[in-house]
């Protein structure tokens, strides 16, 4: 379970932080490389999809993206883009950087817990099923984007959509 502090409210931020790559006490582990090799909150705000997009991901109404800062069980914070929709928060985006390699080399890392390959776009975008809900990697030249969404799963089609919305508000 994690806090999330979002316009001074803080809510019960049910999501995991699946597909990242830090483990959560209470979460499943994250695939991919360990945080060493990735640097967090790389951007201000990291909401790089409207209301309308996140809804298309979760077959739900959803109310505006919102920044904010998520606070873990052992006291570590980052910041993340948090969706809700009537039931609570939906959906959850993280921007990182890479320290070492290119965001697409931890796409493409190889893991047999649940990740495919998603093609055609970015420099790479894989989705791994997590027990919090489906995850999308996608890596521009510069970034490592995932989003979480939880209570639904969405089509191959749809993950490219806001595949494509996430990189086209990305900085160059």
């Amino acid at each position: 379970m994690l806090r999330m502090r979002v316009c001074g409210a803080v809510q019960v931020l049910a999501l995991a932080l699946a597909g990242c790559t830090t483990t959560v006490a209470g979460s499943p582990a994250a695939a991919g490389p360990g945080v060493d090799g990735l640097v967090a909150d790389v951007l201000a705000d990291e909401c790089l999809l409207t209301a309308a997009e996140f809804a298309e991901l979760v077959d739900v109404p959803v109310g505006p993206p919102q920044q904010g800062t998520v606070e873990r069980g052992d006291g570590t914070r980052s910041a993340g883009c948090v969706v809700s929709a009537e039931s609570g928060p939906v959906a959850l985006v993280n921007v990182y950087g890479v320290r070492e390699g290119t965001p697409s080399d931890y796409v493409r890392v190889a893991d047999t817990g649940g990740r495919r390959a998603l093609p055609g776009v970015g420099a790479g975008a894989a989705v791994i099923g997590t027990a919090a809900g489906p995850t999308l990697q996608l890596a521009s030249d510069r970034h490592l984007v995932t989003i979480l969404v939880s209570g639904s799963v969405p089509t191959d089609d749809e993950w490219r959509a806001a595949a494509r919305a996430a990189l086209a508000r990305l900085p160059a």
